[in-house]
């Protein structure tokens, strides 16, 4: 589902995002990517997104070469990978419903189908009850369960995370990595950036890497 091959990254000035990075990601798996700050896992997931180009390998999502996607086809491109952040990222004066709904409005899916599909992804998540609600009145795993909701509600065949815990306590962390296995045993390919080494040994999945932009490890779980 996702290929790196040979894939390098440098910026302006000479630094080093990433540096012959290689790997594959199969349609259907799991997998943690881990590093220290600044270790290249933000820049791997823009590559992903196409919000960044690969100066040189190629990025490969579903069989389509990301570089060869002119700037017309990126948006619907991207309607195929659900973004979950650890900021949340909602807007807290619209509510949980309308949140969630937000990529199914900009697709132009009718609005009766879309209040179908929030509500699915929000009974998914355990928030079905907090529709009407306001993010502001919720709490950190509940408002990072609507970023998840979010995130699957166009029916993605990817998830992409990055730091979804990093502002959460153990056993909210444990709960939101939990919904993130559910999905995947549905079929949904999910790569999960996060420092959290603890919780990434816990979780017992693949687990990617990165020091200073090179893949110095991936761990398949035995």
């Amino acid at each position: 589902m996702i290929r790196f091959d040979n894939v390098c990254k440098r910026y302006p000035g000479g630094h080093v995002g990433l540096e012959n990075v290689s790997f594959h990601l199969r349609r259907g798996e799991i997998a943690f990517l881990t590093g220290h700050s600044g270790a290249g896992k933000s820049t791997l997931l823009k590559l992903i997104m196409r919000m960044e180009q690969a100066t040189s390998g190629q990025v490969l999502v579903g069989g389509h070469n990301v570089k060869d996607l002119n700037h017309g086809q990126v948006p619907y491109f991207r309607r195929n990978i659900g973004l979950v952040f650890q900021d949340h990222q909602l807007l807290f004066d619209r509510s949980v419903f309308d949140n969630v709904a937000l990529p199914l409005t900009i697709a132009g899916v009718s609005r009766e189908e879309a209040a179908g599909r929030v509500r699915a992804a929000l009974d998914m998540v355990g928030l079905l009850n907090k529709e009407k609600m306001l993010p502001s009145s919720l709490s950190g795993g509940q408002q990072q369960r609507v970023g998840l909701a979010r995130a699957v509600v166009n029916r993605p065949p990817v998830i992409l995370a990055d730091e979804p815990t990093g502002n959460l306590d153990p056993n909210l962390s444990a709960e939101v990595m939990k919904l993130f296995e559910n999905f995947n045993q549905i079929g949904v390919t999910v790569l999960i950036a996060s420092h959290d080494l603890a919780l990434v040994a816990r979780m017992r999945h693949r687990v990617l890497t990165l020091d200073q932009g090179l893949l110095v490890n991936d761990q398949e779980v035995a």
